[in-house]
């Protein structure tokens, strides 16, 4: 499965403490648009817990919701438009699981 985060910054101290509790709370589930262009999915939320999933090897749990033009991302308190993905300001992260 491959994901890709609507933009590279993140804060490390929060990753290593979401890293931590997904060891405990374990695979998180992340709402995402399936980009049937691209073939891989677009997470509209979670950019830390889908980093933590990754470094501990575990394969997150896709809610799909539908794509739409005016879709935001509210992750990271940043409100993203799906299209900024191609905005070179948020240069999405694609990981794969």
């Amino acid at each position: 499965m491959t994901i890709a985060l609507l933009h590279r910054h993140y804060n490390e101290e929060h990753l290593a403490f979401v890293t931590e509790e997904m060891r405990t709370l374990g695979v998180p589930k992340i709402k995402a648009v399936w980009m049937e262009t691209w073939q891989m999915w677009v997470a509209m939320e979670g950019c830390h817990r889908m980093r933590a999933a990754h470094a501990l090897g575990l394969t997150p749990v896709i809610e799909e919701i539908d794509y739409s033009d005016e879709m935001i991302s509210m992750d990271d308190g940043d409100q993203v438009s799906i299209s900024a993905i191609c905005d070179d300001a948020y240069s999405a992260q694609v990981l794969t699981f």
